[in-house]
């Protein structure tokens, strides 16, 4: 009986048994999505951020500093979902458990484009589905929920142009990521990166760069207008200074006192960082942050009072380094806020993950380096997380948090998934190379002694890209 069953029968039914898994862990994540999203309502937690984002949604045509400070594509998305639902619960977590859905099935496209195999593209999508911090923070209104999926369509558009090289393609990623940008920062970054490599590495560049400058020139020239109209400043982005502010004074909390022709604003920020011990229970470490930083800003005079008022605080190596180290503990060790309840048992998993980033990412970067010939196409890929690692952690751009992490945690299960297919294409080709060799003492009897045709089993390429039914 044994003898009837090819090997490859056996090979299939492994595959076969290890994609029923893997959906199985898909639909597993599906229902922990909308359970979460359904049971703990976002709009049961409108208070603090989630109360800032919801009323700069839903309030269109407020001009008041704090409006201008965070970047709009949020407010945009926020104010359609209103307007869909009028504000009605159950339609709310409809349609953000939608989206919570449809998030890791986005990167699982970008990664079909990124890995050479389905099964590999597969494996990314259940882990991403899985991701606690991918999960709770759906039950509130935070600018994550949105950059999340806008980010995996970007990376997808990006893979996509990769390969088409198209100029219709390269567009495309242009909007994709220009829309990223506007929902949170750190996309720009990344943004300037793969679009750079691209460019350069494609051709029709004259018509690539151009028709690109049209698309940024009437995406975020009337944003431009926007910010000088009401700030007095050009930027399209938001207005970042406040969080600059907050940073290079190594205060604990910021007070900002705005006017404007006889209008006045009065705000104060803490980051929760600040508030927490993120290496507890191993230590009771936390910032050295005390006290107040305050600014008054007059709107009229643009940019000069928050001149001013960052030169008060110049920028010296021991500020630099003190602030940077606090930074990095944050990233990779702070509890995700607001998502952090831990008297819910998925945002008490969420929160315990955070253990997992800091290893993983060390030993990712030693992999990669390591492997760095085998990657090849995926090079572009790992030079993006050296961006987000550089920026985020490196760069004095912002106090961070642990929710600043979450884009960096789809990038690098991406990788993880990517090296562990390298490292498995080098142990079969070594084991191949081993069954191959015969020893040289019998090596010429035993060729000479066989007289029937001998099948030699091919083994399918692992670089070559499983396509879809259908052409994307």
């Amino acid at each position: 009986m044994w003898g009837i069953v090819s090997p490859g029968a056996f090979r299939l039914d492994r595959r076969w048994w290890t994609y029923a898994a893997l959906y199985l862990l898909i639909a597993l994540g599906i229902w922990l999505r909308v359970d979460q999203v359904f049971t703990y309502n976002p709009m049961d937690h409108i208070w603090s951020d989630p109360q800032r984002h919801w009323e700069q949604g839903t309030e269109t045509l407020r001009r008041d500093p704090m409006t201008l400070t965070d970047p709009v594509m949020y407010q945009v998305y926020v104010g359609v979902l209103a307007k869909l639902t009028l504000g009605e619960p159950l339609l709310v977590a409809f349609f953000t458990a939608l989206l919570a859905c449809l998030t890791p099935w986005i990167w699982y496209r970008f990664a079909r484009e990124l890995l050479p195999r389905r099964l590999q593209a597969t494996a990314v999508w259940a882990a991403l589905s899985l991701l606690p911090s991918w999960i709770t923070i759906y039950s509130y209104f935070m600018q994550e929920t949105l950059l999340l999926p806008l980010l995996g369509a970007a990376l997808y558009a990006s893979w996509r142009c990769r390969r088409k090289q198209t100029l219709a393609s390269f567009l495309l990623m242009v909007v994709l990521w220009t829309l990223a940008g506007l929902t949170r920062g750190i996309a720009i970054p990344l943004a300037a990166v793969v679009t750079s490599w691209l460019w350069l590495s494609q051709s029709q560049k004259v018509a690539k760069a151009g028709y690109s400058l049209l698309l940024l020139g009437l995406l975020m020239g009337p944003l431009a207008y926007r910010s000088y109209a009401a700030m007095h400043m050009v930027s399209p982005h938001g207005i970042g200074q406040l969080v600059a502010l907050y940073l290079r004074s190594g205060k604990r909390e910021i007070h900002v006192h705005y006017s404007r022709e006889g209008a006045q604003w009065n705000y104060w920020f803490g980051s929760p960082s600040t508030g927490e011990k993120p290496l507890a229970p191993l230590s009771d470490w936390t910032t050295s942050r005390e006290g107040p930083v305050h600014a008054r800003i007059r709107i009229e005079s643009g940019s000069e009072d928050w001149t001013r008022a960052l030169a008060r605080y110049p920028w010296t190596l021991e500020r630099y380094l003190t602030l940077t180290g606090e930074n990095l503990i944050y990233l990779f060790f702070g509890t995700s806020w607001p998502d952090n309840n831990r008297e819910r048992w998925l945002e008490s998993v969420n929160h315990q993950s955070r253990w997992l980033w800091a290893p993983l990412t060390l030993l990712l970067v030693l992999g990669t380096a390591v492997y760095w010939r085998r990657l090849q196409s995926a090079r572009l890929f790992a030079v993006l997380i050296a961006t987000w690692i550089l920026v985020q952690g490196l760069l004095p751009i912002a106090v961070n948090e642990g929710r600043y992490r979450k884009p960096a945690e789809g990038l690098l299960l991406t990788q993880a998934v990517l090296l562990a297919g390298v490292l498995r294409r080098r142990a079969r080709r070594d084991s191949e190379a081993e069954d191959l060799t015969l020893p040289a003492e019998a090596g010429a009897t035993t060729v000479a002694a066989r007289s029937e045709p001998v099948a030699v089993a091919v083994p399918e390429a692992d670089t070559q890209r499983e396509k879809d039914n259908a052409a994307v």
